[in-house]
């Protein structure tokens, strides 16, 4: 006797493991469809090596869409100028990809983010020597390829160089070099204009325009870029008491020049508030009592 009903049930249980198994099959594909070919750590191999070569194209194009919102192909370009002009790439390692749940940057927060991690061998030509510099990169995912965001150390990146650049020119003493750094902080200033310590380096080269026939106003524009050097302070920066001893002093300086006298001294006590140990704002205080004296 044969018993339908224990035909019928094995032939659901048939078609029910048939469904089960190509439902898995799909998601192991579509799971393998959507996971990037390249990983994290190949662009960004892709995008120093692009970078290192000029091919600038290319390099842009692993940039996220929030990126390139920040970030001109030519910013790109004059970044990598200024990079190689004060800094030699020896040798670099990617380390290990560190997937980051949730990743707020330049005010956007992200999830599922990779971090990878990036060691160089360099050398410095501002300081003539070998150096080690870490630098964290971090991917989001689009249209199923990894792509770079790079706004945030970008601009801080493109500051620091840019800084390290001014002062390379500068061991030349003169005009025209005073111009080329002048151009130098203008343009990193364009891409991070909140930067308290491009403002101190842009005051400080103002100040070299000083004696110079048509440049009698650089002591005022001085002044300017000093008030938003102290605008901007990070105070949460570990250095802030130093730095904004630092930037006190030179405010009272520029207002020696314009003989402010009462309000240098301000200034300059205020510099010695923050840091004590700085002699510089000690010897311009004196140098004041000797001129009213």
């Amino acid at each position: 006797i044969i018993n339908k009903n224990l035909i019928i049930g094995d032939c659901i249980m048939n078609i029910i493991k048939s469904i089960t198994l190509l439902l898995t099959l799909l998601i192991v594909i579509l799971m393998t469809g959507c996971s990037p070919r390249e990983s994290a750590s190949e662009v960004a191999k892709k995008y120093i090596d692009k970078m290192n070569s000029g091919d600038y194209e290319t390099a842009y194009s692993l940039l996220s869409k929030d990126s390139k919102k920040k970030i001109s192909i030519e910013n790109l370009e004059e970044f990598q100028n200024i990079l190689v002009s004060t800094k030699r790439i020896i040798s670099y390692k990617i380390g290990k990809e560190k997937i980051i749940k949730k990743y707020k940057h330049d005010g956007k927060e992200y999830k599922n983010v990779v971090k990878s991690e990036e060691t160089f061998n360099i050398k410095n030509l501002l300081y003539k020597k070998d150096d080690s510099l870490k630098v964290n990169r971090y991917f989001v995912v689009e249209n199923n390829k990894y792509k770079l965001l790079l706004y945030e150390s970008f601009k801080k990146e493109f500051g620091i160089n840019s800084m390290d650049l001014a002062q390379l020119k500068l061991n030349d003493f003169g005009l025209k070099y005073f111009k080329e750094v002048d151009l130098i902080l203008k343009k990193a200033i364009a891409i991070n204009p909140t930067d308290s310590k491009l403002y101190y380096a842009q005051a400080c080269n103002y100040m070299n325009f000083d004696g110079f026939p048509g440049y009698s106003d650089t002591t005022y524009n001085a002044l300017d870029s000093i008030n938003k050097s102290l605008k901007y302070l990070d105070k949460n920066d570990s250095d802030y008491k130093k730095n904004a001893s630092n930037i006190y002093n030179l405010k009272g300086v520029i207002l020696m020049f314009h003989k402010r006298f009462d309000e240098a001294q301000q200034y300059l006590n205020k510099a010695l508030y923050f840091n004590k140990d700085n002699e510089d704002p000690k010897y311009n205080l004196n140098t004041i009592k000797k001129h009213l004296n």
